[in-house]
């Protein structure tokens, strides 16, 4: 008996060190898998089965830990010709997964397969023939707290044949995420069927709100995977990331969907190469869509991706920046896509468009209507790694059925060029052309982190029928028209956010045609401009006007000098006069180096007379039976009071020996009969001889000429030549004197139509 006993007890004390070595080898291997922490309590055997009141422990890896907890384990046996897990049951399953704060870099998927499932039968037949999660909690985390999704877990199993079939449910909020995934043992192919809904939206922080479905149906044939079917439809309400944040929010997309199809013609091979269907819709400020055909293929760098026969459609009612609005946007791009090798190129179909009714730049005030870009053939290479070293060319043809600008007028504008990015430079050439006639060659160049560049080279043109200029600028004066002229020049302007600065040289020849009353001929302008910081400035070194008729011919004119001033401001700038000179009758009237200031109400000038000629004088002044010779000289204090010209103080003299005035005039003799002052008056100016022709000379704002004329000299024929003094006071109405002198010949029928329009102003 003792004998029995001691063998009994040496047998439980074998059976407690066997226990206990076991106990330690599951912990060191389950704590050389990443398990830690493992904990339970109230484990028993009842009923056939093992059951366990609590599981608790950690698995930590490289890519986070996960925290377990199991509540209520059930774990019943059966033997089936072999041990094994009839039913397995939880009343909770808890899982906390924490993400690592930098996770490992994945290791290159080129070896990545899908495995035999002929090679994991034999796993899978150990699998529970019944396994269930009443209660399944899972905790993720979100942008500061944990998000928790609830449901259930069931599995059904068989070994032979094999055949699984799993259900997953979860719920966070009401709404619902279902799984399911189906295995199927055929004679010589495993049938697997993969299915996962989300009926209504489901918030996921960070992303959005998200609902729809993807199914998958594959056959597996020893290492031969085969597609049967498979589709996704996924919908994306309220979209987030953090580069949307950026985004303006009548830009942002309210709703994201997500349609794929495979081609069943491409899913024998669907490992080393598939053909998706794909269509994306966009809903929200901008609504629109991509359609084409995806290509995914196995290369030995990786996989590659082509879409062909893409179409990109979006369009916006109403779009708006702080200082920017597009209305009626419609971009319509048939598009090619190819990804490989770290590298996106995209190529437009010849059809390509983009168009808009109508954009609005409030700060330039500037609003274009009617645009039309045509961008097609155009061809975009972007390496992912390195996307400000994309490679962009393109031909454009961009048309505005309208751009309004205050300093325009409002027509229609081409440009017709290419369009290029390299080596972080963006690049614009061309030909823009308005509807007015004016046209330029431009080329822009645009640096990133730099301030662009643009060379602008202006068409020539030949000023006859049509004024490109008066047709185009909305300030042109409405006096001044060409008849004839050649212009030309160029301009070269830069800036960072907004133009900077702006230079050139513009150049007039062969101008001909009317200001106002007067008409012109021979004008050559060669002009310097430039604009910094808003201030414009004008310079000529050379500006020759050949002939100008007010109803005095008068010319040439020379003028050198500049004009400086305020963009906002124009008319009250600073003028440098270095040199300026007409000639009148044969003689000339030349202003002496000035500064005026055209801010201040009152300018003042001086103006010298040399070499005019009384001869030519009385050609062309209309009145009766006067003539003579001599040559004047003269000088003129000017002001320009509020635009209008006066003269104050001005003197003319003749130059010695002196000359010749001859009045033999009916008029004269007729008021002379019966008076001898007269009578004396009219015999001493038959054929006056003077040594002193002098005269003060004022000018009004009513255009009336004063002249304080004073003679001295004789008359051979009267009175034995004696000296003779006369003190004449002559008026004349300068304004009506040129309207006279210009009626009295041939003008030209614009200038007559303006002169009786003036009359009848005049009138009373």
């Amino acid at each position: 008996m003792r004998r029995v006993a001691g063998l009994i007890t040496l047998a439980v004390l074998i059976l407690l060190l066997l226990t206990l070595l076991a106990g330690q080898w599951l912990q060191r291997s389950l704590h050389g898998a990443g398990v830690q922490q493992l904990d339970w309590e109230h484990w028993r055997w009842a009923e056939g089965s093992l059951q366990i009141g609590g599981l608790s422990g950690v698995h930590a890896g490289e890519q986070g830990r996960l925290g377990f907890r199991v509540e209520g384990l059930v774990l019943r046996p059966i033997w089936d010709g072999r041990p094994r897990l009839q039913q397995v049951r939880a009343e909770l399953v808890q899982l906390v997964w924490q993400p690592a704060a930098q996770l490992p870099a994945s290791a290159p998927d080129e070896a990545w397969s899908l495995p035999a499932l002929e090679d994991l039968a034999a796993p899978l037949g150990w699998l529970p023939g019944e396994l269930q999660v009443d209660r399944l909690l899972v905790q993720l985390p979100c942008d500061e707290a944990f998000c928790d999704l609830q449901g259930s877990l069931q599995l059904r199993s068989q070994p032979q044949p094999l055949a699984l079939d799993v259900r997953l449910d979860l719920l966070q909020q009401e709404q619902w995420l279902q799984g399911r995934m189906q295995l199927q043992q055929q004679q010589d192919s495993y049938l697997t069927r993969a299915e996962l809904k989300v009926p209504e939206p489901l918030p996921l922080p960070g992303i959005g709100l998200l609902s729809g479905a993807m199914t998958l149906d594959l056959e597996n044939r020893g290492a031969l995977w085969i597609l049967n079917e498979g589709q996704a439809q996924w919908r994306l309400e309220q979209p987030f990331s953090d580069d949307l944040t950026a985004v303006p929010e009548d830009w942002r997309p309210r709703v994201l969907s997500l349609e794929i199809t495979p081609d069943p013609g491409s899913i024998a091979d669907w490992q080393q190469r598939l053909e998706l269907a794909v269509r994306a819709r966009l809903e929200g400020g901008i609504e629109g869509g991509l359609e084409g055909r995806l290509l995914l293929a196995r290369a030995a760098a990786g996989w590659e991706a082509e879409l062909d026969g893409a179409l990109l459609q979006l369009a916006a009612d109403r779009l708006r920046l702080p200082d920017l609005e597009v209305r009626g946007l419609a971009l319509d791009w048939p598009l090619q896509g190819r990804f490989a090798e770290g590298q996106l190129t995209l190529t437009l179909g010849e059809q390509a468009s983009l168009a808009a009714s109508k954009v609005t730049l409030a700060a330039a005030e500037l609003a274009v209507t009617g645009l039309d870009a045509r961008m097609g053939g155009a061809r975009l290479a972007v390496p992912l790694e390195h996307p400000d070293q994309l490679v962009l060319h393109s031909a454009l043809q961009l048309g505005m059925q309208q751009l309004q600008h205050p300093a325009l007028t409002p027509q229609g504008w081409t440009l017709n060029g290419e369009l290029q990015h390299s080596s972080g430079v963006l690049g614009l050439s061309g030909r823009l052309a308005g509807q007015g006639g004016l046209s330029a060659d431009l080329s822009l160049d645009w640096p990133a982190q730099a301030d662009w560049r643009l060379q602008l080279t202006l068409g020539e043109m030949f000023l006859r029928a049509a004024n490109p200029l008066a047709a185009t600028f909305a300030d042109w004066p409405e006096l001044l028209s060409f008849s004839s002229g050649r212009l030309s020049g160029q301009l070269q302007a830069r800036g960072r956010d907004g133009l900077d600065q702006l230079s050139g040289r513009l150049q007039l020849s062969g101008g001909q045609g009317i200001y106002d009353r007067a008409s012109f001929s021979g004008l050559s302008v060669p002009l310097e401009l430039g604009l910094r910081n808003d201030r414009l400035q004008l310079a000529t070194e050379g500006l020759v006007l050949e002939t100008v008729d007010p109803g005095l011919p008068l010319g040439p004119l020379r003028l050198r000098g500049s004009y400086t001033a305020e963009l906002a401001h124009l008319d009250k700038g600073l003028l440098q006069l270095e040199a300026a000179s007409i000639g009148v009758l044969e003689g000339q009237v030349r202003l002496e180096p000035a500064r005026v200031d055209l801010s201040q109400s009152r300018q003042s000038l001086v103006a010298l007379v040399e070499g005019v000629e009384l001869a030519r004088l009385f050609e062309v002044y209309p009145a009766e039976g006067l003539s003579g010779r001599g040559t004047l000289d003269g000088r003129f204090p000017v002001s320009l009071v509020d635009g209008k010209l006066l003269v104050d103080g001005g003197r003319l003299q003749a130059r010695e020996p002196g000359g010749v005035l001859r009045y033999r005039a009916a008029q004269l003799s007729d008021m002379a009969a019966g008076n001898p002052g007269l009578e004396q008056l009219a015999a001493a100016l038959d054929d006056f001889r003077y040594r002193v022709l002098a005269s003060d000379v004022s000018y009004d704002e009513q255009g009336k000429l004063l002249l304080g004329l004073r003679l001295e000299g004789s008359n051979p024929t009267f009175q034995q030549g004696r000296q003779v003094n006369l003190n004449i006071q002559l008026e004349e109405d300068i304004p009506a004197l040129l309207t006279s002198l210009q009626l009295s010949g041939q003008v030209n029928e614009i200038i007559r139509k303006r002169i009786e329009q003036r009359y009848l102003q005049r009138s009373p």
